[in-house]
């Protein structure tokens, strides 16, 4: 089953020609698309082309060439599907690698590197300081300030601002 008007074959020659013409930055924007397209989650794929549409502004060639990728990719076979992708990485590698993390790991949330829900302090532990602070007599019979060992202590609710560059 394909899109009316072209094949699936002359979609996808387009589609690895527009890739061959993406700059890094275009690129960049595809990956996540691809892999929400890949991956099947439309919603993910919704929030995506929200991001990259502007009301304001005429649509660029890069957006219309994405409208017409998700237009196209869920009416290719898998093995189209599977066709584009080993061809963008084999024309990018480092994209190609970048897109497998994606697929296996899914998208990072807001610079999480390694995948866990640690909460991480704006304030370095060694700035964090307490009425706790103990003062003692140095080898010198100089007063030294020591310094007890403290949790920081992190505020409940922390507003987020997210923007999305296109």
């Amino acid at each position: 089953m394909s899109a009316p008007g072209l094949t699936s074959e002359a979609q996808m020659r387009y589609m690895l020609q527009w890739f061959g013409e993406f700059s890094e930055l275009q690129r960049e924007d595809f990956l996540p698309v691809l892999a929400a397209a890949r991956a099947d989650k439309p919603q993910q794929l919704a929030a995506l082309m929200a991001t990259i549409t502007c009301d304001d502004k005429p649509v660029s060639l890069f957006q219309c060439r994405i409208k017409l990728f998700n237009t196209w990719f869920p009416f290719w076979s898998v093995e189209d599907q599977d066709r584009l992708i080993k061809s963008v990485s084999e024309t990018d590698p480092e994209f190609g690698q970048k897109l497998q993390d994606l697929l296996t790991n899914g998208p990072q949330v807001n610079g999480d590197q390694n995948g866990t829900d640690e909460v991480h302090s704006p304030i370095p532990e060694e700035e964090i300081k307490t009425e706790e602070n103990n003062i003692v007599a140095g080898e010198n019979g100089e007063a030294v300030v020591e310094e007890a060992p403290v949790e920081p202590v992190l505020p409940e609710n922390v507003a987020v601002e997210c923007a999305a560059a296109s």
